[in-house]
């Protein structure tokens, strides 16, 4: 591209490219932080009735001496078809009714039953309060915890939508200061939302502000970048939010009330947005929008940040560059347009169920991390340790083995370690299962940022693969939801996770090309006509490396 020649004008490596990454890439941590933030401050403790005979002083000192506490709680809370407490029922003594001493002999299935009417008592050993105990999200109200966690995501949907098109039409820096300011706001207000309806409301403003700043902040570092560059960083970006999961997990461990863990990582976004001011407007935006004024002290700002003097800087060799890049692009396409050539129609449909997919799996499992056991902060920080180290993994993985056969055997495994995992009960066994089943997503989330890319033509690549972003996003939308079927049967989330991954698996491996060390369609009719299939000569001994540019 033309641009690209400009870039040595002002310096494409130098203090001014990684001041900014560094900025964005410690921003993203918190961003990583505030996706599975729910996993602590929604953690469900065990929990039974509120009972009088245990938890109200003057009962107690009415109650017979020779009674210990053991036989008071067998007397209040019955036990259910495992053995355990009741979590929604407890016994029912009329006032006045006299307590048998001998409650081993009493016949307590005889007893009247009914539900929390008092509230509940919660075990606080592992967290001091969330959200969950705070608005007693159980029993007939357990449905709305999973309806916080898809709000979030909702709103990240709807933000995609939005603040792409308010990004393109507006300017890279214009959307993203009111991005950090929406983020930093909303996420503060959750921390002090007085009822559970205050704090949905503030949770969907989170997940669409998000969007706004990952759509924002993405395109401004990538479009000051080289293309020798962008691989590097755009990993970096992905290594960043899995470091936000595994710096939540440490977080937890010091700080167990939900309000102050949801303040300490919500207030640094603040600061933020004041940082923010300093960034320059995307120079490639300004010049495609003929703002050729504005993009030349842009231009001459990073240069003298980088240390590089002024050569040949000047507005008529920016309007040359514009004109180059306005006729590269003259051709458009709706997204209605798209489903209209056979071969690209297919390949948007296959790598939509992908996305979906990955969506489900990443989200529906990680989100539910209190269902392998009570050591919620020690789950998240090895759930973020395996996210980090397979991000790692899949780079290597994918120039080795090759795309398609990487993305259909990660969604191959993640379908057989989640299958059996649906029928084990708490234990190590299970948390090994998942954790693996979540490495095996993680791997396809990366695997698909190069696939995608190498699939797609050129021309198409951006609205395309928003469409398929967008459907991604449905499906980490449904995953919170799909937990409410275990009520009917508990199996039954990872069931449908474990055949919604293997049917993606076959999907790969019957529809979709091999794309290594294969030229990238520019043009939709390169893609109809086969071009995409024909191998690249090798034009260097790193062509292999050239392959992730768009990782």
């Amino acid at each position: 591209m033309a641009f690209e020649d400009l870039l040595p004008e002002v310096g494409e490596k130098g203090r001014f490219q990684i001041l900014q990454v560094f900025y964005v890439a410690i921003s993203y941590v918190f961003v990583g932080c505030h996706y599975l933030l729910e996993n602590v401050t929604a953690f469900v403790p065990e929990h039974r009735c509120w009972a009088p005979l245990l938890d109200n002083t003057s009962a107690l000192l009415n109650v017979s001496g020779n009674l210990n506490f053991s036989s008071l709680l067998k007397l209040s809370i019955p036990l259910d078809s495992n053995g355990k407490l009741e979590k929604c029922r407890r016994f029912f003594w009329p006032q006045g009714q006299p307590l048998l001493a001998n409650v081993t002999g009493q016949n307590l299935s005889q007893l009247e039953m009914q539900p929390c009417v008092d509230g509940w008592v919660y075990d606080q050993s592992t967290i001091t309060s969330s959200i969950v105990t705070e608005w007693d999200l159980v029993c007939d109200s357990q449905t709305l915890k999973p309806l916080s966690q898809s709000l979030l995501l909702a709103g990240i949907l709807v933000g995609y939508l939005i603040w792409g098109y308010l990004s393109d039409r507006f300017g890279r820096k214009r959307m993203l200061l009111p991005s950090f300011l929406m983020v930093a706001v909303s996420s503060t207000g959750a921390a002090f939302a007085p009822s559970f309806l205050a704090y949905c409301c503030f949770r969907f403003l989170l997940g669409f502000s998000m969007s706004g700043l990952i759509l924002g902040s993405a395109s401004l570092v990538m479009e000051w970048m080289a293309s020798q560059q962008r691989p590097l960083v755009a990993v970096m970006i992905g290594l960043c939010l899995s470091l936000g999961h595994l710096f939540l997990g440490v977080l937890a461990y010091g700080i167990h009330d939900w309000r102050k863990l949801q303040l300490v990582v919500s207030a640094p976004f603040f600061v933020f947005f004041l940082i923010s001011w300093w960034l320059p407007e995307s120079a490639r935006w300004l010049i495609v929008h003929n703002k050729c004024d504005d993009a030349l002290k842009v231009l001459r700002q990073v240069a003298k940040i980088n240390g590089v003097k002024k050569r040949t800087l000047t507005v008529e060799a920016l309007r040359s560059t514009m004109e180059k890049e306005l006729d590269a692009g003259q051709t458009y396409y709706t997204l209605l347009d798209l489903f209209r050539f056979p071969i690209l129609r297919a390949r948007i449909l296959c790598l939509s169920l992908t996305s979906f997919t990955t969506g489900m799996l990443f989200y529906g499992l990680s989100l539910d991390l209190h269902s392998l056991g009570r050591n919620i902060q020690m789950l998240q920080v090895l759930l973020g340790a395996s996210s980090f180290l397979s991000r790692f993994g899949a780079s290597i993985i994918l120039n080795c083995v090759g795309r398609r056969t990487t993305t259909g055997a990660f969604y191959l495994l993640a379908g057989l370690f989640i299958l059996p995992s649906a029928f084990l009960p708490q234990g190590i066994a299970c948390v090994v299962f998942v954790m693996l089943a979540i490495v095996c997503a993680v791997v396809c989330i990366s695997c698909n940022a190069v696939y995608y890319a190498e699939l797609l033509p050129t021309v198409v690549r951006n609205i395309s693969g928003g469409f398929i972003l967008m459907v991604d996003q449905i499906g980490a939308m449904l995953a919170p939801l799909m937990n409410i079927l275990k009520q009917y049967m508990p199996a039954m989330p990872r069931i449908i996770f474990a055949v919604v991954a293997i049917t993606a698996s076959l999907v790969v491996f019957l529809f979709l090309p091999e794309t290594r060390n294969k030229p990238m369609p520019d043009t939709i009719q390169d893609l109809e006509c086969g071009h995409s299939r024909e191998v690249a000569r090798p034009r260097d001994s790193g062509d292999s490396l050239v392959k992730i540019t768009h990782f």
